[in-house]
């Protein structure tokens, strides 16, 4: 079987956690090595440089409930070049892909990703305030980055379900409305398969999602 790639994106609050944890422990009990990875920008180096924004002027940044950054306003509203902070992300998550995706894939492990670079690519176009980022030069690099056999998810959910799921964790209303601007986005270009998990409960998802397994990994 050839190295299988698993990305589940969408919102925070649409199930990716969950979903990426009921495959895994489904993978697991058949006995294949899997890996659950987590990508999502600010990556490395453009992480180290919004943690330093922050702490140098805290009103330069925008966090989200988790009181990490989001936005950093200086970027923009184009104080800081877009171009430039873009090109920094794509430097940054390099490595990260290598290590954490490429690397287990190349040791025969399934590796699932519960956000990738479609999230990286979202977040970026937020702090960019670039609802077309989708279609600049470094997003289509970005995307070349996925495994040659990988399955596709997006996982969506409207602010309302998400908001009574997260309660006083969900992310602000703006960055959640344009997210999924952007995830609809990717993942009519990309030919995901998307699942409204505001309709589709926890079991009915999982099903689903393990439909779209390779008939060689396929148990029942």
């Amino acid at each position: 079987m050839e190295p299988l790639f698993v990305s589940i994106f969408g919102p925070d609050g649409s199930g990716k956690s969950t979903q990426a944890r009921i495959l895994a422990n489904y993978l697991l009990s058949q006995g294949f090595k899997v890996r659950i990875v987590w990508i999502k920008s600010y990556h490395t180096f453009a992480y180290v440089l919004s943690e330093i924004i922050e702490r140098l002027s805290s009103r330069s940044v925008t966090l989200n409930a988790q009181r990490s950054v989001i936005r950093i306003n200086p970027v923009s509203n184009g104080s800081i070049s877009r171009l430039v902070w873009a090109w920094i992300e794509f430097v940054s998550v390099l490595p990260v892909v290598i290590f954490h995706v490429y690397l287990p894939l190349s040791m025969s492990w399934i590796v699932i990703a519960e956000r990738y670079l479609v999230d990286s690519i979202a977040s970026i176009a937020y702090t960019l305030n670039d609802l077309n980022f989708d279609s600049s030069l470094i997003s289509k690099a970005l995307l070349c980055f996925f495994p040659k056999n990988s399955i596709l998810v997006h996982l969506d959910s409207n602010y309302t379900e998400i908001k009574k799921r997260r309660g006083v964790m969900t992310d602000p209303q703006d960055f959640l409305q344009f997210q999924r601007k952007m995830y609809y986005k990717l993942s009519k270009r990309l030919n995901a398969v998307k699942i409204d998990t505001t309709r589709q409960d926890i079991e009915e998802t999982a099903r689903i999602i393990r439909g779209l397994l390779p008939q060689e990994i396929k148990f029942d």
